[in-house]
């Protein structure tokens, strides 16, 4: 089945930074943040390091759901391992984030493990590459847009620009590091538009 993810903000084949939700076979939930693509007819992918919670609650259940918002608190306290009952509920057999404007249950079909000499990350731990079908989508806010974390590093480009002029060398070395890799970032994860605009950026920089 083909789900139109573009009400959510989500285009095929780009990354987004989303809520993952897990049940243990025990019943015990667990959050942490992950990144999501959709790959098309139904199909969604993410990847995983071993030692994850999550990671291990999906490889006994084969299920879990993706949970869309932009609560910063959420966010946080789901990557420290500290969300509290009170931020969860349940439906169709998933821990879901309470009150969340939207959120995606994912039936898991394939999983592939990666080595550390696969993956261009530096880590002793393999990576799971977790491949599902949309089960079920929820949306409860019309409003809410996944999140594109290419849109942080362009606005930071953006804050540091006036800076970059005035600033001694090796602060400039600094902000044009850091420039580099978000453009990496967003030339990984991010749309067209996102693109031009940083390559507009660079451009800018290299002017001074």
């Amino acid at each position: 089945m083909e789900y139109d993810l573009s009400k959510l903000g989500i285009e095929k084949d780009l990354h987004y930074e989303c809520i993952t939700t897990t049940l243990s076979k025990n019943g015990i939930r667990n959050a942490e943040a992950f990144s999501l693509v959709y790959l098309g007819k139904g199909n969604v992918h993410c990847q995983i390091f071993e030692g994850s919670k999550t990671l291990k609650n999906i490889l006994d259940t084969k299920e879990y759901a993706v949970n869309i918002t932009q609560d910063p608190l959420v966010f946080t306290y789901a990557t420290l391992d500290c969300l509290g009952d009170e931020y969860y509920a349940e439906d169709d057999g998933m821990a879901i984030i309470k009150d969340t404007p939207s959120y995606i249950i994912v039936d898991v079909e394939d999983i592939e493990v990666k080595t550390p000499e696969d993956i261009p990350i530096k880590s002793d731990n393999n990576i799971y590459l977790i491949y599902g079908k949309i089960r079920k989508v929820v949306i409860n806010d019309e409003s809410v847009k996944a999140y594109n974390r290419g849109m942080s590093g362009l606005i930071e480009g953006l804050v540091n620009l006036s800076r970059y002029k005035i600033v001694d060398d090796a602060k400039r070395q600094e902000y044009m590091a850091k420039l580099i890799e978000n453009q990496r970032i967003i030339e990984k994860v991010s749309d067209k538009k996102t693109k031009n605009a940083m390559a507009k950026l660079m451009a800018e920089y290299e002017k001074n």
